[in-house]
């Protein structure tokens, strides 16, 4: 579910980015910055839409397992898990300015785009039913340990906090017939 996220985002700002100044220069790409060897991975004159953290949604932490009926049978699965991803964007432009430029329009596209639903966004994918961008700020210290956790040289970038997915494992806790009668018996036991 987070790829599938990631490319419906990656798609409605490419989208947006063609009808503003064209297809096929400077679109956002998905993956590392670098590889494990602190190599480049980004293409030259594009953006790059990283995951750089996991975060748990605690606010919406289901204890107990979800019952559904499938085929006519009582299905418990394990409760879903509410996520929250930290995404990076950067630019790797050759000249600067323009990767600045592309930037602003991310940053504009996503200020005037902050929450993406199914009504409003018919391509979304099955399963997500919403996605929410909050512009997060970090202070020096934070933006120079997240370039040194990525393992590369600081380039120009925003983060973002994007809610809320929900994973959920659909292999059946327990299954049995449903309950559809109950008796109760005089005399207490």
């Amino acid at each position: 579910m987070i790829d599938v996220a990631l490319k419906f985002l990656r798609d409605a700002f490419n989208s947006h980015l063609g009808r503003r100044i064209g297809a096929g220069f400077g679109e956002l790409e998905i993956g590392p910055v670098t590889d494990d060897k602190g190599s480049w991975v980004i293409t030259k004159n594009s953006l790059c839409l990283t995951v750089f953290q996991i975060e748990e949604e605690r606010s919406t932490r289901a204890q107990l397992p979800q019952r559904v009926m499938v085929d006519g049978r009582d299905v418990s699965l394990p409760p879903p898990l509410g996520i929250n991803l930290v995404v990076l964007v950067s630019a790797h432009f050759e000249q600067y300015t323009e990767g600045l430029r592309l930037l602003a329009l991310v940053l504009s596209y996503f200020q005037a785009h902050p929450l993406f639903t199914p009504a409003e966004h018919p391509a979304m994918p099955a399963g997500i039913e919403r996605l929410a961008l909050e512009l997060v700020n970090y202070g020096p210290e934070q933006t120079n340990q997240m370039w040194a956790c990525l393992g590369a040289k600081h380039l120009p970038s925003v983060v973002y906090r994007l809610r809320l997915l929900f994973l959920q494992d659909l292999e059946p806790l327990a299954s049995g017939a449903p309950i559809t009668d109950i008796h109760i018996r005089a005399g207490g036991r």
